[in-house]
């Protein structure tokens, strides 16, 4: 048995079998809310794997489509130097990615700072995106 498939059956056993026992109202709500958080656990121990290689894709063909705009764009070197390290240092590197357009917003103009900003965010958007899947 899975751990998602563990936690899902613990979240029914609380829903259909412990809440329905107790009879003072605020436990039962508890034993009920349990079964809910346990259904959102297990939901997220079975997309992990599915959302960890879509981050992987996502990531790459961000970094390939960075590429190409500050190639277009004439990215000053500041920019330049920023994507070097985002290709390096996943997380963190894109943030100094992000802090490295906004300094270089007046020289990149706006419409490669938005262009390139643009391709960052519907990434981070997606990201976000399934992590709240979890929240729904």
């Amino acid at each position: 048995m899975t751990p998602s498939d563990l936690l899902e059956r613990l979240a029914v056993t609380f829903k259909t079998e412990v809440g329905p026992a107790i009879e003072a109202g605020y436990p039962r709500t508890q034993a009920f809310l349990s079964a809910v958080v346990l259904q959102k656990l297990a939901m997220q121990l079975r997309l992990q794997a599915e959302h960890q290689a879509l981050e992987v894709r996502e990531r790459q063909s961000l970094q390939q489509d960075l590429e190409q705009l500050l190639i277009d764009t004439g990215a000053p070197p500041p920019v330049q130097e920023a994507f070097s390290s985002l290709q390096v240092d996943g997380d963190a590197g894109l943030c100094r990615f992000i802090e490295a357009l906004y300094a270089s917003r007046d020289t990149l103009g706006p419409d490669a700072f938005e262009a390139l900003l643009g391709r960052v965010r519907r990434t981070l958007r997606a990201s976000l995106d399934r992590r709240m899947a979890f929240a729904s």
